[in-house]
């Protein structure tokens, strides 16, 4: 039989949008590039509405003047331009909440909070992954705790979309993106039980990364999508810095992943 494979992309700056949607299609699919394009796109047509009431109203110039709403210097992507690009393969994100039936009859799902999105798929029968960026690897959840494990991420405020349509298959032929791998089940397995062996925290020590590296590296990524939205240097408003807001989000997921580790191992998520 085939080994399946799962596959992963950890954090880069903070391209957690690129992430959510391969993790999701399960390929290398799009890039920062791709996103930047489409959230062009978003601001020129929401632009060329706005002028239908006329170019020197308060409201088109108050418009213009402002910073694009689809993306953020950094590569923090806005839900219209995930949305957009879903609209690619005819799928779509719809807001999702527990009323609405058992979570585990659908096949997927992308979670946001602030500036950070991550995805949770299912890969075969009863078998769910979160695939967050911020984790060392794939993290298995069971067909059992899935409602459960959104109820505890409504809870710590993440707004919840419930993925609609065909989902293509994971397709390992596509190779990785240079942040990305492919799992096997005794892959992640190993990983867990080395990390354990060695007392450490993959969603931890991957969120510490994140955040000890993040001051100076988000000009980079910063870089590729004003290249990408035909901005120059001059236009950037200056020298690139840490993003506060970003830092501060990272910061408060860490503290609420710590506090409730202990609970959530003991549920076997």
């Amino acid at each position: 039989a085939t080994t399946r494979r799962v596959y992963h992309e950890k954090q880069v700056m903070a391209l957690c949008g690129v992430h959510a949607l391969n993790a999701l299609l399960q390929a290398p699919i799009f890039n920062e590039v791709d996103l930047s394009e489409i959230a062009r796109s978003l601001d020129k047509r929401e632009r060329d509405l706005m002028a239908q009431g006329g170019l020197t109203t308060p409201e088109f110039l108050n418009f213009v003047a402002e910073d694009s709403q689809n993306v953020s210097n950094d590569g923090n992507f806005s839900v219209s331009v995930l949305c957009e690009a879903l609209q690619v393969y005819n799928l779509q994100a719809v807001r999702w909440s527990s009323g609405q039936g058992e979570p585990n009859t659908l096949n997927a799902f992308i979670c946001n909070r602030q500036q950070h999105w991550f995805t949770v798929r299912r890969l075969g029968a009863g078998r769910w992954y979160d695939l967050n960026s911020l984790r060392a690897r794939p993290e298995r959840i069971s067909d059992f705790y899935l409602s459960a494990f959104l109820h505890q991420m409504v809870a710590e405020g993440y707004t919840i979309f419930a993925v609609e349509g065909a989902l293509p298959q994971a397709d390992p032929s596509a190779g990785a993106a240079e942040s990305g791998r492919w799992w096997s089940e005794e892959e992640i397995e190993a990983d867990k039980q080395s990390e354990a062996a060695e007392g450490g925290d993959g969603f931890s020590d991957a969120l510490a990364k994140t955040l000890a590296t993040m001051q100076g590296v988000l000009a980079g990524a910063g870089s590729r999508v004003q290249s990408a939205l035909g901005m120059g240097a001059g236009d950037a408003g200056g020298e690139e810095e840490d993003d506060p807001e970003l830092r501060a989000a990272l910061q408060a997921s860490l503290e609420e992943f710590k506090a409730a580790k202990g609970e959530r191992r003991e549920g076997g998520w």
